[in-house]
C-alpha cells in the first residue's frame, strides 16, 4: 500500500512509501531481537545518558553530552512505546552503541547527523538530501536481507527526538493527553513498515507557551516534547529536563526594567539609589523625573537616554552569561504592561512608543554582539520585542542597524481580539479589523520599516478566560494557515493550563498539529482525535464539541458585555451602570429582520446556555457508550471542566437578563430571572481546582471570583435577591 502524507507547501518535501501488509498480503514476522542503536557519548551507558541531564553543562546541538542525553532519552522512549504499539516484549528490545549493525534482528538507528559514522552509510549522500530545517528529521526504513533497518536522523538532537515520536505515531501511539491516561495505544498490534522515506520539518519555528513562573510538571513537559512543542520558561525548577526535551527557554517580559533599572536599587557602596544617582534615566511626567517602576507597572524609563539603554542591556547580558538566565535561549524585552511614557523632548523626537522601544531592543542586541565578540557568550540568543498595546502599531521610521534580524524578532499580541471570527475575517469590523491592520503593517506591508521575524502571541487562555472550556479548533484552523502565509515564523500562547485539561486537551492537540503543519484539515483532526481518544464514546463527544464550541467562541464579546473588563471604577460594574448599554457590541445583537448579520455571531446570548446544557447531555451519552475505564476517566475530566463552563455561561447570561429587565424598569421580570443567577453562583463557588491550573494571571480562588463580576452580582442580589428590600 502506498500512503502519501500531504504536507504544507512551505514544509520540507516529503516522500513516503509504506508497505504494511494490507490487502491480504502476509507481513513478515519481526526479526528478533530488536536493537536500538544510539551513541551515549561521554556517559557510561545509554541508560545513564538518557537520565543524565543534570550533568550536562553545554546544551548546544554540537555538544556531545547534550546530544547523547537527548538522543538516548529518545531511544528509551522508542523502546517503551514500540513495545506497547507492536506487542514486542520490551526486554527483547536492546539498547546498544552504534559501532556496527548487530548480526541479526531488526534495527533502529537514532542520531543527529553527523553524530555517528554508521548513519552516513545508511542515508543518502549530502547532495541528494532535501533542505534541512531545525527540529526536522529524516525517517528511513529499508530491508537488509531478512530484517529491516530503521533510521531516525534528526537535523538536531531535538529533531531526533521528534522523529522518534513521529515514527511512533505511525504505529498508532498518540500522545493526546497528559500522562498514561492521556496516551492512546493501538488496540491491535501495529506492523512495522517495510519501506519508509520521509523528510519533514515544522512550518513554525517557535511552537509553545509563554510563561513567566515555574508552574509546569513532568507530564506536561513530556506531552510538549511528544507533540513537538519547544518553548517554555527558563524560570522552571528543572530547566535541564526541558533542555533534554529539546525546548528553548524564555525569560524576561514586562519586568526587564524592574530587573535591570530598578530605581530603588543601590547604585554603589555609598548607599545612593540608582534613581538618586541617575534621575535623568527615568521617565519625565509633568516636568518631574519619576523613578516609578514596580514589577510590570509604572512609568517607562527615558528611552532616549543612551546610558540608561546601555545599563539595561548590560544587565540582561550579565544574566545571560553568568546570572539567572544562563540557560535561557530567548529573552523577551518588553516595556511595562500599560505603563506611561516619558514626555521629555528627546523621547518625543524618538517617535512613537514602538519607535522608542525598538531602539531599546537594538541596544540589547548590540550588547549581546559585543559579548559574543569578546568570547563571553557562545550560544545563540533570540531577543523578542513586543507589538502590544502602545507598541501594537508598526514603527514609523527605519529601525536601528543594531536590530539584527538574525537575533531580534517581534511578538505580535492581538490583545482583546475576537475568536468568533478569524483575525483576517472582514466581517469582524468591531474588534479584529484594527488588529489585522496593525499586523499587516508589521508583517506584509510593502513600505514597512520592520523586516525581521514575526512571532504570534495568542491569548487562548487570556486572564479573563480563567481556563473555561472555550474551544478554538475552528478559529485555529483559519488563523494558523493565514499566519503561516502572511509572515509569521512562530506562535506562542499565554497562560496555558498544565493539568486537568478537559476541553483543553482538544485545543492543545489541534494547536500542536497546526504549528507543525498548518495545512492539516481541522475537521479531520477533530474526528481522528475523538475516535482515538474516546473510542466507543467518540460520536457523543463529537456532538458535545459541536455544541460547546459555538457556545463559547464569542467569549470576548460575552465577557465584555457582562463587565469582565473595560469598565473598572464603576459602582456595581458595567451592567449596573445606566451610562453603558446592556449590549455594547453587535457581536451579541441579532440584526433586524432582512439585514445582513454584520458582526453578529450565532447563537447570540440567549442561545448560549442551551448549547452548553446540550453539551453536558452529550457527556452523559458518552459515559453510557463506553465501559473502558481509561475512556471514562477522560470523559469525566471533560465533564468537570464543562460543568464549570456551563455554570459560568448561566451566570453571565443570567446577569445580562437581570440587567436588561432592570434597565427596562421591569422589576418583576428581573426578580423572576434572579434564581437562575443565584443557582449558577452557588455552583461557581464550589469550583476551585479547575480555576487553579494556569498562570497566576489566569487563576482565581474559585469559579465565582473567576467571573470577574462579583460586584455586579452583589449589586443585583441586594436589589432582586430573596432578601432584597
Amino acid at each position: 500500500m502506498k500512503h502519501r502524507r500531504r504536507r504544507y507547501a512551505a514544509l520540507v518535501a516529503i516522500v513516503v512509501t509504506l508497505t504494511l501488509g494490507c490487502g491480504g498480503r502476509p507481513l513478515p514476522p519481526v526479526a528478533l531481537p530488536v536493537t536500538v542503536l544510539v551513541d551515549p557519548g561521554p556517559f557510561a551507558s545509554i541508560e545513564a545518558a538518557a537520565n543524565g541531564e543534570a550533568s550536562v553543562a553545554d546544551w548546544g546541538d554540537n555538544d556531545a553530552a547534550a546530544r547523547a542525553c537527548t538522543e538516548s532519552f529518545a531511544a528509551a522512549e522508542l523502546r517503551h512505546f514500540l513495545a506497547l504499539a507492536t506487542g514486542i516484549a520490551e526486554p527483547t528490545i536492546v539498547l546498544a552503541r552504534p559501532d556496527r549493525l548487530p548480526p541479526r534482528g531488526d534495527v533502529f538507528v537514532l542520531a543527529s547527523r553527523p553524530s555517528t559514522p554508521l548513519l552516513e552509510s545508511l542515508l543518502p549522500r549530502p547532495a541528494e538530501r532535501r533542505a534541512e530545517t531545525r527540529d526536522g528529521y529524516s525517517l528511513r526504513a529499508m530491508r537488509r536481507g531478512e530484517r529491516s533497518v530503521f533510521v531516525i536522523a534528526g537535523h538536531s538532537r531535538g529533531g531526533t527526538l521528534y522523529g522518534t515520536y513521529a515514527l511512533l505515531e505511525m504505529l498508532g501511539i498518540r500522545f493526546d493527553g497528559l500522562g498514561d491516561t492521556g496516551t492512546v495505544v493501538p488496540r491491535a498490534p501495529a506492523a512495522l513498515p517495510r519501506r519508509l522515506q520521509i523528510e519533514e520539518g515544522p512550518r513554525f519555528v517557535t511552537r509553545g507557551f509563554w510563561a513567566f513562573e515555574p508552574r509546569g510538571n513532568r507530564d506536561f513537559f513530556l506531552w510538549m516534547a511528544r507533540n513537538r512543542l519547544n518553548l517554555w520558561t527558563a524560570e522552571e525548577h528543572d530547566p535541564a529536563l526541558l533542555k533534554k526535551l529539546g525546548m528553548r527557554l524564555t525569560a524576561g517580559g514586562h519586568r526587564v526594567q524592574a530587573d535591570y533599572l530598578a530605581p530603588a536599587a543601590p547604585e554603589s557602596a555609598g548607599g545612593r539609589t540608582r534613581f538618586a544617582a541617575h534621575p535623568e534615566w527615568y521617565g519625565l511626567l509633568g516636568g518631574t523625573r519619576r523613578g516609578d517602576i514596580t514589577g510590570e507597572s509604572g512609568v517607562n524609563f527615558c528611552t532616549s537616554n543612551a546610558d540608561a539603554r546601555r545599563e539595561l542591556a548590560a544587565g540582561v547580558v550579565h544574566d545571560l552569561t553568568e546570572g539567572r538566565l544562563r540557560l535561557a535561549d530567548v529573552v523577551e524585552v518588553w516595556p511595562l504592561d500599560g505603563g506611561r511614557w516619558c514626555e521629555c523632548d528627546r523621547c518625543r523626537e524618538q517617535g512613537t512608543p514602538t519607535d522608542r522601544w525598538l531602539d531599546v531592543v537594538a541596544a540589547v542586541c548590540a550588547e549581546i554582539h559585543a559579548a559574543r565578540a569578546a568570547g563571553r557568550l557562545g550560544r545563540p540568543i533570540e531577543v523578542v520585542a513586543s507589538a502590544y498595546n502602545e507598541t501594537l502599531t508598526p514603527p514609523t521610521r527605519p529601525t536601528s542597524p543594531d536590530l539584527d534580524p538574525t537575533m531580534a524578532s517581534v511578538a505580535f499580541f492581538p490583545y482583546f481580539r475576537c475568536y468568533a471570527h478569524a483575525l483576517a475575517d472582514p466581517l469582524c469590523t468591531e474588534i479584529n479589523t484594527s488588529r489585522l491592520r496593525a499586523y499587516q503593517g508589521w508583517a506584509i506591508g510593502n513600505d514597512r520599516h520592520y523586516r525581521g521575524p514575526i512571532i504570534i502571541g495568542e491569548y487562548y487562555n487570556v486572564s479573563w478566560v480563567h481556563s473555561l472550556p472555550v474551544l478554538y479548533a475552528s478559529v485555529m484552523g483559519q488563523d494558523l494557515p493565514w499566519y503561516a502565509a502572511h509572515g509569521a515564523s512562530g506562535l506562542m500562547t499565554m497562560h496555558a493550563p498544565t493539568r486537568l485539561w478537559g476541553a483543553w486537551t482538544l485545543n492543545h492537540v489541534i494547536l500542536a498539529r497546526l504549528l507543525w503543519n498548518p495545512a492539516d484539515r481541522v475537521d479531520s483532526l477533530v474526528a481522528v482525535f475523538c475516535r482515538e481518544f474516546f473510542g466507543d464514546a467518540s460520536e457523543a463527544m463529537q456532538r458535545c464539541y459541536r455544541q460547546s464550541e459555538p457556545a463559547t467562541r464569542n467569549i470576548t464579546a460575552l465577557v465584555h458585555c457582562a463587565g469582565g473588563f473595560g469598565t473598572s471604577g464603576t459602582i456595581g460594574g458595567r451592567l449596573a451602570d445606566p451610562r453603558f448599554p446592556v449590549f455594547p457590541l453587535q457581536h451579541l445583537r441579532p440584526p433586524p429582520p432582512g439585514e445582513p448579520p454584520g458582526n453578529f455571531v450565532e447563537p447570540g446570548v440567549e442561545g448560549m446556555p442551551a448549547l452548553m446544557h446540550g453539551a453536558r447531555q452529550q457527556i452523559q451519552a458518552a459515559r453510557a457508550a463506553t465501559h473502558d475505564p481509561i475512556v471514562l476517566a477522560r470523559v469525566n475530566e471533560e465533564d468537570r471542566r464543562l460543568a464549570y463552563g456551563e455554570a459560568m455561561v448561566d451566570f453571565w447570561v443570567g446577569l445580562i437578563r437581570v440587567a436588561a429587565a432592570d434597565r427596562a424598569q421591569l422589576p418583576d421580570s428581573a426578580r423572576a430571572a434572579w434564581p437562575a443567577v443565584e443557582s449558577a453562583a452557588t455552583r461557581l463557588r464550589a469550583i476551585h481546582e479547575e480555576v487553579q491550573v494556569a498562570g497566576a494571571h489566569a487563576n482565581a480562588p474559585d469559579g465565582l471570583a473567576a467571573s470577574q463580576v462579583v460586584p455586579t452580582y452583589e449589586f443585583f442580589r441586594k436589589k432582586y435577591g430573596r432578601h432584597s428590600p
